[in-house]
């Protein structure tokens, strides 16, 4: 799910004009790429998986923002790692919730202690919840009826979406996956509010006008700090940003060539680099390459079957007048 702490560090050292809450409404006329994926978690965490797709399809719509969403394909085989780790990480939580389950269902358990225990065990349960292809094939039967597009990458959806942006077939991704700033995203949307009707957006240029780095440069600090595909490197978001200040102070003073870059210095000076040539591999592969199959793309709405629509809905407990 992207770089540890890189939020906190842009909300630190960033201005309100490259970052800033703003409401929904503000975003009239455009057209918003979505990572499907990041708000099925979300919401089916929540056991409202098609109701609160049904309400964010909704809003943007009733915003007159055109909404594109892309789901994930196949993960690459440099996330594998990753993905044994996140599944690790899902059992245990399920056993630590199970075995909780047992004592709460002791009926001379303390009222008190019953309920830290409910609230215990609803954090466990959103570690380990699972989306099944099901699950999947609902959303996309919803967007369907709601004449909403869709796309399901080859790959992973983060990709795509930054991809769109670049590109202008779309003004903005909405995701809340760090990730989309290393792939060089220029507008990033996050922290919507279904209730307040906000969101959090991103103004990566402005961003990097703030922190004085180059496009590049950035890339290369969150890569090194860590990705999903470097998971095992004893980096850090904090002790990177230190060396890349020490490296920029020797650049600018002239102690050392401007060939060198950051990499070659850190490698250079430290050990804070174990394996030099996956980290290019690694930063390779945020690296956004031509789609053809994109091109001809137009992002629209269709045609809105109200009659499957409301079939869907009321599956889910809605009334229509």
């Amino acid at each position: 799910m992207g770089i540890k702490y890189l939020n906190r560090f842009l909300k630190e050292n960033c201005s309100k004009n490259s970052i800033r809450k703003i409401n929904l409404n503000q975003l009239e006329s455009k057209t918003i790429v979505i990572d499907a994926s990041i708000y099925m978690y979300k919401y089916i965490a929540e056991n409202a998986l098609i109701e609160n797709m049904y309400l964010l399809i909704s809003l943007l719509l009733t915003n007159n923002i055109t909404p594109l969403f892309v789901f994930d394909g196949k993960p690459p085989p440099e996330k594998y790692d990753l993905l044994q780790q996140r599944k690790l990480q899902k059992k245990t939580a399920e056993d630590k919730y199970n075995e909780l389950m047992t004592e709460y269902k002791n009926e001379e358990l303390d009222p008190d202690k019953k309920m830290l225990l409910f609230q215990e065990m609803q954090n466990l349960k959103n570690q380990f919840v699972r989306l099944t292809e099901n699950d999947k094939n609902k959303v996309k039967e919803l967007l369907d009826a709601y004449g909403v597009m869709y796309y399901v990458s080859p790959g992973e959806a983060d990709d795509i979406c930054a991809y769109m942006v670049i590109t202008g077939k779309a003004w903005a991704c909405l995701s809340d996956d760090m990730d989309m700033f290393v792939y060089g995203c220029p507008r990033v949307i996050r922290n919507i509010s279904l209730l307040n009707k906000t969101v959090l957006f991103y103004d990566t240029n402005n961003i990097l006008a703030d922190l004085c780095m180059s496009a590049e440069h950035f890339k290369q600090i969150l890569v090194l700090s860590g990705t999903d595909y470097n998971i095992y490197e004893k980096t850090d978001l904090d002790t990177t940003i230190e060396l890349y200040t020490k490296y920029m102070k020797q650049l600018v003073t002239k102690k050392i060539s401007s060939n060198i870059s950051f990499y070659e210095w850190i490698m250079q000076t430290c050990e804070y680099i174990n394996n030099l040539e996956q980290l290019n591999t690694v930063c390779e592969l945020f690296k956004i390459n031509h789609i053809k199959e994109l091109d001809e793309i137009s992002i629209i709405l269709k045609h809105r079957n109200s009659k499957e629509l409301h079939s869907i809905m009321e599956k889910e407990g809605f009334v229509f007048a």
